[in-house]
C-alpha cells in the first residue's frame, strides 16, 4: 500500500509539472454511479457472516477538475469527489454457530458504508475526432457505518481502484464539454473490529456515466 501511495504522489507531481509547462483547464462533473458492493464477517476467526451483496445507485455526484490542454492528443489530469458517496446499504437476520462448544445463534447485520476523499489521477488518448479512452487510478477513504448483532465496530480504510473508460470531448472557443462511461474495481476493504478479534472483508465496483464543463486558461 505504501508504494502504492507513493505512486499517486508520483503521478500528482508529474502531473503539476506538465500543467506548469502546458496550458491548463478546469472544470466541473456530474456522474451517475451503480455501486456494486458485497461483504463478509469472520468471527472467532472461524465463522463467516455472508453480509450478502448489495447495489446503490446515486445520481448527480459532483467532482472538480484540472487537467492539461492535449498535447498530441495527450490529457493528464487529477478528479476530486468533495461529497460522500453510499456505496452499500444492506441489513439481514443472520443465524451462525456462535462457537465449537454451542448452539446457533441469530442476528441482525446491518450494513453501511460510505466513499470519501475520493480522488483519481488520469490519462486520456484522443483516438478519433473526439472520442478517447481514459485510465485513472484512484484513492478514496471507505468510512464504516454498521450496527451488528455480533457486537463488532469496524474502524475505516483507504483503498485504491483502477479506472478505464471511454468518452467524447467537444471543444468550443475557450471551453469544451465532455461525456464518457467508465467502470471503476476498487482494492479488497479489510478491517479489524475495534473490540473483538472479528474481521470483516468487503469489495465494491462502480459503474459511471459522467458528464464535465471544462475552461481553458
Amino acid at each position: 500500500m505504501k508504494k502504492l501511495l507513493v505512486l499517486i504522489s508520483s503521478i500528482g507531481i508529474l502531473l503539476f509539472a506538465t500543467i506548469k509547462a502546458n496550458a491548463a483547464s478546469i472544470g466541473i462533473s456530474a456522474a451517475v454511479t451503480e455501486f456494486d458492493g458485497s461483504g463478509t464477517e469472520t468471527v472467532d476467526g472461524m465463522n463467516k457472516n455472508t453480509g450478502g451483496s448489495s447495489s446503490e445507485t446515486v445520481a448527480g455526484i459532483p467532482s472538480i477538475f484540472i487537467e492539461s490542454d492535449p498535447q498530441n492528443g495527450w490529457v493528464f489530469g487529477i478528479d476530486f469527489i468533495p461529497v460522500s458517496a453510499e456505496f452499500v446499504s444492506e441489513s439481514k437476520a443472520q443465524t451462525s454457530i456462535a462457537n465449537l462448544n454451542s448452539g446457533t445463534t441469530s442476528h441482525t447485520q446491518k450494513v453501511e458504508g460510505d466513499l470519501e476523499n475520493h480522488i483519481t489521477f488520469y490519462l486520456e488518448k484522443d483516438i478519433y475526432n473526439g472520442v478517447y479512452l481514459k485510465g485513472g487510478l484512484s484513492s478514496v477513504d471507505v468510512i464504516s457505518n454498521e450496527s451488528l448483532g455480533t457486537g463488532s465496530t469496524y474502524g475505516d480504510d483507504r483503498i485504491l481502484g483502477y479506472m478505464l473508460g471511454v468518452g467524447y470531448r467537444y471543444d468550443l472557443d475557450t471551453m469544451f464539454i465532455k461525456l464518457e462511461a467508465s467502470m471503476t474495481d476498487y482494492e479488497s476493504i479489510e478491517l479489524s473490529a475495534t473490540n473483538t478479534t472479528n474481521t470483516a472483508t468487503g469489495d465494491v465496483d462502480a459503474t459511471t456515466g459522467k458528464l464535465s464543463i471544462g475552461y481553458k486558461f
